[in-house]
This record gives C-alpha cells, sequence and structure tokens, in this order.
C-alpha cells in the first residue's frame, strides 16, 4: 500500500511527543523494525515469502499449521528466531525490544516476571493473561490489533509496507504516543475470527477496521496522548531498578508535595481521590477507563492499594493513572527532587490534634468505629490508632475465640441451625461462624446431615398435612399443592412417599373397533382356500409355510402379528402347515408322476 493511502487522518494534527524519545525508523530489507510486535515480525516475513496461506509460513516457523500467534504475548520466541534468524543476542533481548511483557516488570516480582518470560521464549505462554490477572482485572484481556495512519505511512516509505508496533497494542492506548492522532483499531480477533492468520494493517484496512476514540474535544485528546506516551515510556524502563515498594516511596513523596498526605505520610484519601478523578473527567466514559474509575471511589478503591505497603500486583495501566495525575512523564515523576520531608511540623500537629478532639466528640454521642471513619474521612485503621492515643475506647470483637462460645458454635452448626441464628445468639460475625464451619469437614458432614432430616421432617409434616385433609388426594394434585417440598421428596424419599400416596388402581378400559371373531371365521376360510390352491395337483409343489399362505390370502400382517386373536386360524394351520420332510415327500412323488407321463 502507498505512503498516500496512509496521509489521510483526521482533524489531529500529527504532533511529535515533546516528552517521548522519537522512535527509530527501519529501512527497506530489516527483518526487524525497532519497536516492531513479534506478530508484526512474522506478518511482515509471510508477505515477502510469498506463501498461498497463513499455514504455510507457521508450518515453517513453528511446525504446525492451526497455531494463534498471539499479538500480545507470544509464545515459541526461541524456534522463531532460530527460524528467522533474527539478529538478537538473546531470547530475552527480544522480548524486551518487542513484546508488551517489559510494560509489567516493574510492578510485580522478578521471579515471577522471569517465568512467564521463559514460558514466552521456551514454552506455551497460554496461560501468560492468567498469570498477570488480566481476566480479572477491571482493563480487560481482549485482543485488539491497532495501527497508526501516519506511522503506517512511514513504515510504507521507509521499510516498504506497514507493520505493527507495540506501544499501540497496550490496553489503554487509543491514541499513537509518537503522532497523538487516534489509532485504528480491529476486533477481528477478540470476535475469535482470523485468529490463525498472518495479516499486517494493509490487509487489515480492507476489514471492517474503525478508530477508537472518534469524537473527542481537546482536553479528552491531552489525557489519551498522556496516558499513551507514559506508557511508551515505561519500555524504556530497561536499566532502572523499580520495584513495587520505589513506586509507593514515590508515591507518598508526591502526594505530600501535593498537599495530599501529611508529612508523617497519612494520605487524605476522600481528597486524593475527588482529585484523581476531577483530572481524568475527560475519560471516565470511555473504555476501558469506564470500569476503572467506576471503583475509583470508597475505601476498598484500587487508589489506596497503590500508595500502600504492596500485598498485591495491579495493572500498570492503573500506576499510569496515578502516575500522570501526579507528573507529566516518569523521568519526572522518578527522577525530579523531592522536598525533604518534614516529620513533625506545627501545622500537622494542629489537624491531629482537630483530628482527635473530633473523634472524641463523636465517640461521646455513642457512633460506631466505623461511622466516625466515615464521618471524618479516615480509616477505620486511623481512627483507632488515634483513639487509642486520646484514650477513648471502641467496642470491638476479641481477635481470640473463647473456648466455650467455639464449642457452642459447633454444636449449633452441627445441630443445623441457621447461620444468622448463630451470629444472633453469640455476638460473632457471620464471617467468624462460615470460618469454623469450613476449617472442620466432619462439622460440615454432620451440619449436611441434620439439615437433611430437618428438612425431611418438613417436607413429611407438610405432605401429612394435606393428605390429613384430603385422603383421596392424587399424585398431580400433590404435586401442585406441596410445589417444592414434594419434589425434595420424590427426589430423595421416594420410597416414603409412594407408601403415603392413595391405592388407587388404574382402570385401563381397552376398546377395539375390530370383532376378532368375524375376522377369525373370515380367515380361517381364506387359510383353507390358500391351502387347496397351493396343493392343486398341476402345480409345481410349494412348501405350505406361514409365509406363504399369508402372500395367498393377502393378509400376511394378521397371521404374523395378530395370530393370538385368531384362534381359529392358529388352529387351522397348525394342522395344515407342511414339515421340511413331508413337503420333500410330496416334491418326490410329483417329480416321479410327471417323469412318468412324459415317458409313457
Amino acid at each position: 500500500m502507498k505512503a498516500s493511502a496512509w496521509a489521510v487522518v483526521d482533524k489531529w494534527g500529527a504532533k511529535p511527543s515533546a516528552a517521548l524519545e522519537w522512535k527509530p525508523a527501519g529501512s527497506a530489507g530489516d527483518i526487524v523494525v525497532p519497536e516492531e510486535t513479534i506478530f508484526g515480525i512474522v506478518s511482515r516475513y509471510h508477505a515477502l515469502t510469498g506463501h498461498p496461506t497463513s499455514g504455510d509460513t507457521l508450518i515453517e516457523l513453528l511446525g504446525r499449521r492451526c497455531v494463534t500467534l498471539g499479538t500480545a504475548f507470544p509464545s515459541g520466541l526461541n524456534v522463531i528466531s532460530k527460524h528467522l534468524r533474527l539478529q538478537v543476542n538473546t531470547i530475552e533481548e527480544l522480548i524486551e525490544g518487542h513484546t508488551i511483557l517489559p510494560c509489567f516488570r516493574p510492578f510485580m516480582n522478578l521471579a515471577h516476571y522471569t517465568r512467564i518470560a521463559n514460558s514466552m521464549a521456551t514454552g506455551t505462554a497460554t496461560n501468560t493473561k492468567i498469570a498477570l490477572g488480566l481476566l480479572a482485572s477491571r482493563v480487560g484481556a481482549e485482543d485488539v490489533p491497532r495501527f497508526c495512519p501516519v506511522c503506517a505511512g512511514v513504515d510504507c516509505e521507509t521499510i516498504g509496507i506497514a507493520t505493527w508496533y507495540r506501544a499501540h497494542q497496550f490496553p489503554g492506548v487509543l491514541v499513537c504516543p509518537y503522532h497523538g492522532v487516534p489509532l485504528v483499531a480491529f476486533d477481528c480477533l477478540a470476535q475469535r475470527l482470523k485468529r490463525t492468520q498472518l495479516f499486517l494493517p494493509a490487509a487489515a484496512a480492507k476489514w471492517s477496521g474503525k478508530s477508537n476514540v472518534p469524537n473527542v474535544d481537546e482536553q479528552e485528546r491531552e489525557r489519551l496522548v498522556l496516558v499513551s506516551r507514559l506508557i511508551a515510556q515505561l519500555f524504556l524502563l530497561r536499566t532502572v531498578p523499580v520495584n513495587p515498594l520505589t513506586w509507593r516511596n514515590h508515591y507518598l513523596a508526591h502526594l505530600v508535595d501535593r498537599g495530599l498526605a501529611t508529612a508523617s505520610m497519612r494520605v487524605h484519601q476522600r481528597a486524593l481521590q475527588s482529585e484523581l478523578l476531577g483530572f481524568w473527567d475527560s475519560l471516565r466514559n470511555l473504555p476501558p477507563f469506564d470500569g476503572i474509575f467506576a471503583r475509583c471511589n470508597g475505601e476498598d478503591s484500587w487508589l489506596t492499594s497503590l500508595y500502600r505497603r504492596p500485598r498485591a500486583t495491579h495493572h500498570p495501566l492503573l500506576h499510569v493513572l496515578l502516575i500522570g495525575f501526579l507528573a507529566e512523564s516518569i523521568e519526572s515523576f522518578l527522577w525530579t527532587d523531592i522536598p525533604s520531608l518534614v516529620t513533625n511540623s506545627a501545622a500537622d500537629d494542629r489537624a491531629s490534634a482537630a483530628t482527635e478532639c473530633k473523634i472524641a466528640e463523636l465517640a461521646a454521642e455513642g457512633r460506631s468505629m466505623r461511622q466516625v471513619a466515615k464521618e471524618i474521612g479516615l480509616s477505620v485503621n486511623a481512627v483507632l490508632v488515634k483513639a487509642e492515643k486520646i484514650g477513648i475506647g471502641f467496642m470491638r470483637r476479641s481477635k481470640k475465640l473463647d473456648v466455650t462460645v467455639r464449642s457452642q458454635v459447633w454444636h449449633a452448626l452441627a445441630a443445623g441451625n441457621a447461620i444468622a441464628d448463630i451470629v444472633k445468639t453469640t455476638g460473632m460475625s457471620a464471617s467468624t461462624v462460615n470460618r469454623i464451619l469450613g476449617a472442620d469437614r466432619g462439622l460440615q458432614a454432620q451440619r449436611t446431615a441434620s439439615l437433611r432430616v430437618q428438612r425431611q421432617a418438613h417436607a413429611r409434616g407438610k405432605l401429612r398435612a394435606v393428605t390429613g385433609a384430603t385422603p383421596s388426594v392424587g399424585f398431580k394434585a400433590l404435586r401442585t399443592a406441596l410445589g417444592a417440598d414434594f419434589t425434595w421428596l420424590y427426589r430423595h424419599d421416594r420410597a416414603w412417599l409412594q407408601a403415603q400416596l392413595p391405592s388407587t388402581p388404574r382402570i385401563v378400559e381397552r376398546t377395539s373397533s375390530v370383532d376378532w371373531c368375524i375376522r377369525d371365521r373370515a380367515m380361517a376360510e381364506r387359510v383353507t382356500l390358500a391351502v387347496g390352491e397351493i396343493l392343486e395337483p398341476s402345480r409345481r409343489p410349494t412348501r405350505l409355510t406361514l409365509n406363504e399362505i399369508g402372500r395367498f390370502t393377502g393378509n400376511a400382517s394378521w397371521l404374523d402379528k395378530h395370530l393370538a386373536r385368531l384362534p381359529r386360524t392358529a388352529e387351522l394351520l397348525s394342522q395344515v402347515l407342511e414339515p421340511a420332510a413331508v413337503f420333500r415327500a410330496r416334491q418326490l412323488a410329483w417329480r416321479e408322476k410327471h417323469t412318468e407321463d412324459a415317458l409313457g
């Protein structure tokens, strides 16, 4: 495809990035183009070889025809590198320079990252999305190939054909980080179409390609460009020693500098959530950001877990949203000097004293610890720490469970009592009761047996009540009256149920439109005539069988299926049917007679 074909873009101008190094351009004949995806490398190779189908190229490179070469996390990279003779020193270099996996490395455990990289290099990367938590994330894990029209035009002038770049394939990147124009996306792979095909943007443009962001204003454009450029910058962090704890420390430092956290590292959660949502407000209705910002408020927000001690791995896009709120680039976020933190300041002490007075005032009104935390805007643990500091106590459940209470709960569970009743009686939480039940398999078996006995007694009582009021009630009437209780008895206590049902013998009146006595007499006459015709001396001998007589009478099915209803006919047949020996003797006599007549 010519470069002029990609020249038409929307109203956004192609603006180079001011906060990102320019993307190195390839040249004609290059096997590998900088920042190109593995899918793009193999697809360009397929176009250059001239193979009639993608399966031929896949057999040459991977030894299999029907294989899906992942666009985000491809597998079998060692085999691909060997057959294509890629100019890379190690497979790790290929992963670092041509897949989106390096964008996850700064935010996850190094050992876990190494295992995933090894599976892409030497094994199969089918479980990579599960291992990275993409399937359970709010961002999603769909494969949606995207390309930039401006990048495609440059590729046509430099390497001769447009290809795929990894920065465009990362979730949340809706505009090109190098030119700022909207990306063109294709949902063929997400719809499980052409999953075993190798194709480039030139071929994909013939399908139903669409822009990810058709109509946006200037503010939305700026926010989308910021997100895409921050993600592209993450690919450059190859030698920077970052880990989840490092990111947390930088978050807290920037929050203190912005006035969203105290000098003692206590974050103002409500204020942070409000300002972050205000900053990204233009993207709140745009996928995939709509699902992310929908869970940004409250104590269970993903935002709070980013600046707390890392206990789980989060999607890089979540980190990018917080980084973009705090800084203009990854470089300014990590390397800009942060003012030194003062651990004890007069303003902080005054704010803390006011908070403590407010806690004491609300506690005197009889508020619970959770209500006080909601009123002030702090976490429950922060309220607890401050309350203990000023000597105010809140009612709390004991951490250790008393042996007597545990025994009471155990026997109540074994007896089949409802969880809500146990909680009301013992004052324990439902989660604690369920933990006691889940930790003892024997208790679970006893509870199951007790619940079955209770269910059986309940259903039997309902049935006895109905049959006592209406002794002659039938099966269908019982099923309608009892509903689920009848169904339970039918499935689990059928013998007892059948014993309780009234014994009403079913009387079946058989009606027939055929008078078999008349038919029997008529059939006996037909059989007699058929036997006489078969035994005619002038005819060639034929054995008297049931089938032969049936053919002569014209009602073979009567003799075959309904002979039990034709007693006269059956008795006649028992007399005329020929054994084989009798038929052979009659046949020999007929031949001797005809031979003598012919000689005489």
